[in-house]
């Protein structure tokens, strides 16, 4: 009797087990999908801007919006925006690095526009809108 008692709880911590891993396999597949979990908005902010500049020193950031915080019952939307400049590779490459390489946040839309300076020639821009979530805990 107490050996298919053990047998059982056994047989109950293995499965438990099991389902653990699956569920670790689930966040790390929902990370890569919506950001990563537990790292502040701010942290979130800091890492587009630090990304932006040492992966592509040769675009200029023109423009960074606050931090817009958008709250749900059981989560936080977390959105920012960035608008940089440069030439139309070295802006698609700064693009396909964000979506391919960095894992705090997500884009959510890319614009491409352009801009008269000093109304002599047109400067390409690129916005790029991020979004991660939060769990309200």
């Amino acid at each position: 009797m107490e050996y298919r008692t053990l047998s059982n709880k056994a047989n109950d911590i293995n499965k438990k087990a099991k389902n653990t891993a699956g569920l670790t396999k689930d966040i790390t597949y929902l990370d890569k999908i919506i950001g990563k979990e537990g790292v502040t908005k701010e942290m979130v902010q800091q890492g587009i801007v630090s990304f932006a500049s040492e992966n592509s020193p040769e675009v200029s950031i023109s423009d960074l919006k606050p931090i817009h915080d958008f709250p749900e019952d059981d989560y936080h939307i977390i959105t920012n925006q960035l608008d940089v400049t440069g030439n139309s590779n070295q802006l698609l490459n700064l693009a396909y690095n964000f979506e391919k390489k960095f894992n705090l946040s997500r884009i959510v839309s890319m614009n491409f526009y352009t801009t008269k300076k000093n109304n002599k020639y047109e400067v390409l821009h690129l916005k790029m809108i991020f979004q991660n979530y939060e769990n309200n805990k």
